[in-house]
């Protein structure tokens, strides 16, 4: 029987793909460096798991063959701000890691290698893809990353496209949104702050956000993001081999915070008007045209903001993690 190989299995995205599969029916096998269950507590005993680094090419290869691995799906990578912090020692798990995926998929003839990329590749949004129209891009805007990973995913997909073209590898990458769910405030840092919001008004915590409350950008919620990288692991002979993966239109953190007033009869959380809630210097708010991925992927997000925070809250409480800020 056929597997289907996720590295990063253990990590926020990872465990909702793991969790796609397991309820789809497919037998899989989590590939991380340090297994974590804490996402998919509930069907800990559905997965097969490997303790595994992507940049041991041999061990790729023999988990391949001994785990009759036939569809591979890549997540695992240093976030952003690890690797801005460190680069020369950072870097290597997304570009060596990723191309040692690429040559296992080669050299075992893997049907099909997801790779997981990121709107970090796009240029800064200017014109009418820029605040106040926000017009959703497509595929062909410009690429021109500001961050070391957005720079090390490009080339990544750039990799994966030549070794489609040179080898036949079945490659497909998937640029997402600004993702949010369960887990990403205790690992993901600066790139939680829908985490922070949504865990500080469980916890019924004041917060408040200098500014950014009239910024929109596209949130795609972790299980519309699971949804998408479980469709583009199984959908055959598509046109295209690179998709935008969002919501295909922008919401605001403002919004975000009414939603929570209404769940909790008030939430401590003030954010100030303006733009750039993160306050990150480069920080990039776009919105996704998802037309291709619809099209071609059969992809619909099911998730708006506000079904997107009611469930992530649902979710920590069926699970028992308990909020943190």
């Amino acid at each position: 029987m056929s597997a289907v190989l996720v590295t990063g299995g253990s990590g926020v995205i990872g465990s909702w793909v793991v969790r796609r599969l397991v309820d789809k029916g497919e037998r899989v096998v989590s590939y991380s460096r340090r297994p974590d269950t804490t996402l998919i507590k509930d069907i800990v005993d559905k997965v097969e798991y490997v303790s595994g680094d992507v940049l041991d090419l041999p061990r790729i290869m023999d988990t391949i063959k001994k785990r009759g691995i036939d569809r591979i799906i890549h997540l695992a990578a240093i976030m952003p701000d690890d690797l801005e912090a460190n680069p020369y020692a950072n870097y290597k798990i997304n570009v060596d890691g990723t191309i040692n995926v690429l040559e296992a998929a080669r050299l075992m003839d893997v049907k099909r290698l997801v790779y997981t990329s990121t709107q970090g590749v796009y240029d800064t949004m200017r014109g009418e893809h820029a605040h106040p129209a926000y017009k959703p891009i497509d595929e062909h805007y410009p690429q021109a990353p500001k961050s070391v990973y957005g720079a090390t995913k490009l080339f990544c997909e750039h990799m994966g496209l030549r070794y489609n073209r040179i080898y036949g590898v079945d490659f497909v990458a998937l640029r997402f949104a600004w993702v949010y769910g369960p887990g990403k405030q205790a690992r993901h840092g600066v790139l939680a702050l829908h985490s922070k919001i949504i865990e500080s008004a469980m916890l019924g915590k004041p917060l408040k956000i200098p500014q950014g409350g009239d910024q929109k950008v596209d949130n795609a919620y972790v299980r519309d993001v699971a949804k998408a990288i479980v469709l583009a692991c199984f959908v055959e002979k598509p046109e295209h081999r690179v998709f935008n993966i969002g919501t295909g239109k922008g919401e605001t953190m403002k919004h975000l915070i009414e939603v929570l007033d209404g769940v909790f009869g008030g939430a401590q959380i003030e954010i100030g008007p303006g733009l750039n809630p993160r306050g990150a210097q480069g920080a990039n708010y776009i919105v996704m045209n998802i037309e291709r991925a619809r099209k071609e992927l059969g992809y619909s997000p099911e998730f708006d903001l506000e079904a997107g925070a009611k469930d992530y809250i649902e979710t920590m409480k069926r699970l028992g993690i308990q909020p943190m800020v």
